[in-house]
């Protein structure tokens, strides 16, 4: 079967992806205006940012793996979207997927501090949103993310993956991936750098906790 136009692949991920693009970007909008301009909150965000710096690399690792692992996992378990008989390889999985991803998004933002500095001037944020969903995006994320699903959808074995890899239109896989992450990201990624360095994480494993369930739709889809 072959793959859809690109225009078509384009105007699908849009449509699938509108109202869950519209709920995250307006709860990301509401952390920073709590952020920005509810005193009140501060208190809270205080506590993220000290639990943040006392566990270092252990907090990205746990949190993004709760947000991005062990949450939607529990929800795709309730709707009877774990194969029987997997769910322990799934927890394992899930867990240290994104526990390890998180630990790398976290080093990768501390470096785009250091490269670009923390301002939340246009020119500041529009080059960390650039290397972000450029570079990082294109050639660390969206391909590790296809392998490492791709060989979880296929009962975590490694021969039936690289079959499903080589009958499977990967191009198809890749760019449906890849335009589902930009259309939730881009804006979502623009205001998590608008945030002080320890909060960054927190806010992308806010986002990342929606986005993890529609990947685990989305992986699926076949050209």
């Amino acid at each position: 079967m072959s793959s859809p136009p690109l225009l078509q692949l384009f105007r699908d991920a849009f449509r699938r992806n509108l109202r869950a693009g519209i709920v995250l970007q307006c709860f990301a909008g509401l952390i920073l205006l709590l952020y920005f301009a509810v005193p009140a909150a501060d208190p809270v965000f205080a506590a993220v940012q000290e639990a943040k710096l006392h566990y270092g690399r252990w907090f990205p690792f746990f949190s993004t793996a709760l947000f991005g692992g062990m949450i939607p996992l529990a929800v795709l378990w309730s709707r009877g979207g774990v194969p029987a008989g997997f769910l322990g390889k799934q927890i394992l999985f899930m867990f240290f997927f994104w526990g390890i991803q998180g630990v790398i998004v976290d080093e990768f933002y501390r470096l785009q501090g250091e490269w670009f500095g923390h301002g939340r001037d246009p020119v500041t944020l529009f080059k960390k949103l650039l290397i972000d969903q450029g570079p990082y995006n294109l050639l660390w994320a969206t391909p590790s993310t296809i392998l490492c699903y791709t060989w979880k959808d296929q009962g975590f074995s490694f021969p039936a993956a690289r079959n499903a890899l080589a009958e499977e239109n990967v191009f198809f896989r890749y760019l449906a991936i890849q335009m589902s992450s930009w259309s939730i990201w881009i804006p979502a990624v623009f205001m998590i750098y608008c945030l002080p360095l320890d909060l960054q994480v927190p806010m992308q494993n806010l986002v990342l906790c929606f986005f993890s369930l529609l990947l685990a739709f989305v992986s699926r889809l076949k050209g």
